[in-house]
């Protein structure tokens, strides 16, 4: 009886452990929240909140705000004061789209930009709002080429936007069923310095995407979402919105749950067999990856699970044609070897006759030998017609015969005066 008790007196305690954290939780979240940059209960307003700027068609009709009220309007929602970040903000907006499905040339985006110079407030051409901006923008449409998706878009107030290229800039993306839906999404947007810069995007509590390479740098701040519907009845709506100074706990929900990401059929077409297949890939896989991860982990799969099988027959089917490739090549080889054989086993008779098949080419080959010696004759007598009259070499053999005598007797002579001198100068010393 006292386990008993001892264990209900546990749980009950567990049970007000876990509802005064969750009190206190819910009480540090409020204290990060701003309420001066945050709409007001939109239920109890009557007019749109004086903080806030409605421009062109927007209106507040029964608790919420209505940027494109009927066809062919565009409407905008700006914050008057400029929000100062220090380290780190969580943004929510709660939204929905009405009365249309399909595709359309529309969309709903919304802003946080650095209130500096770079980002001209004045356009509206790029959904209803800035084409050039400093900061980033967070894009709901459905006219990419992936169906209806949020993007996330980041610039520093240099190369414009427009509708044909943003579909190629996005930072990130994740798709996303937002049209003709009574039941409204939450965007919320985290961003914290102090954790190494993370920026994350959760759709309804699910992950779209998560970085840690962009940072925002401390300053101030406009936040606000504009929108268009292109000649559509589609109606983008904001019910709620708030800021908060830092991180809230709903921003470090685990990552398991995540938004679909685009996934696109490729066509693969083998070079060799020019067979065509249809592949299941990302949309950002790499260009030119004729396989996938993916299909590599499938292909690994089946191979197991013909291993586990002991299903042996697909190799059993290439050794069978190994085989039969052999075989082939094995009488071709016997051909030729008795071809080869057959031409040596012939006999004089048959070798007349296939001299006498190439007659023609055996007589041909002597005339062109008799040519060529007729050509080395005339070669030869035009050699000896040259050497036929006397030559210089000759002349100065003749002379080099005649002169060497002369030159010894001259030096004969030299020396026998010289020799004489000597003694003569001795007999005079005498």
């Amino acid at each position: 009886m006292k386990m008993k008790l001892l264990g209900t007196s546990m749980a009950l305690i567990a049970s007000v452990a876990h509802i005064v954290n969750a009190h206190a939780t819910e009480k540090s979240d409020d204290t990060k929240l701003n309420q001066a940059m945050s709409l007001p209960d939109l239920i109890s307003s009557t007019k749109v909140p004086k903080s806030w700027t409605a421009g062109d068609s927007s209106v507040l009709e029964e608790g919420r705000i209505i940027l494109t009220p009927q066809r062919g309007t565009k409407g905008s929602l700006w914050q008057k004061e400029n929000y100062k970040l220090e380290d780190s903000f969580t943004l929510e907006w709660t939204f929905r789209s009405v009365n249309y499905e399909g595709k359309s040339e529309g969309g709903l985006s919304f802003w946080f930009l650095s209130s500096n110079s770079r980002s001209d407030f004045k356009d509206e051409t790029f959904y209803n709002g800035p084409s050039k901006f400093d900061g980033l923008q967070l894009l709901v449409d459905n006219n990419g080429p992936l169906s209806s998706t949020m993007r996330a878009q980041l610039n520093d107030g240099g190369e414009p936007f427009t509708k044909q290229n943003v579909y190629d800039r996005s930072l990130a993306s994740c798709l996303m069923g937002y049209q003709d839906s009574s039941v409204p999404s939450t965007l919320r947007l985290t961003y914290d310095r102090s954790e190494n810069n993370l920026l994350k995007l959760q759709i309804n509590n699910k992950i779209c995407f998560q970085t840690r390479k962009v940072q925002f740098p401390a300053g101030e701040y406009r936040i606000g979402v504009t929108a268009e519907n292109a000649n559509t009845p589609e109606s983008f709506e904001i019910l709620k919105m708030e800021l908060y100074n830092g991180p809230i706990e709903d921003s470090y929900i685990p990552n398991v749950n995540e938004m679909g990401q685009p996934r696109v059929l490729t066509k693969v077409i083998d070079k060799e067999t020019g067979q065509e297949r249809l592949l299941e890939k990302e949309a950002y896989d790499i260009e030119n990856d004729k396989i996938s991860n993916y299909e590599l982990y499938k292909k690994l799969d089946r191979v197991e699970g013909k291993i586990l099988a002991n299903d042996i027959n697909a190799l059993g089917a290439q050794i069978t044609q190994l085989q039969k490739t052999q075989e082939e090549l094995l009488k071709y080889i016997s051909q030729v070897s008795q071809g080869t054989s057959v031409s040596k086993g012939k006999s004089g008779d048959a070798i007349d006759e296939d001299r006498s098949k190439y007659g023609d080419f055996i007589s041909m080959n002597e005339k062109l030998e008799k040519m060529l010696i007729e050509q080395e004759r005339a070669r030869e007598a035009a050699k000896l017609a040259t050497h036929s009259g006397p030559h210089i070499d000759d002349i100065a053999s003749k002379l080099a015969l005649w002169l060497l005598p002369l030159i010894f007797i001259m030096l004969v002579m030299a020396y026998y005066t010289f020799k004489i001198r000597q003694e003569i100068v001795k007999t005079k010393l005498l």
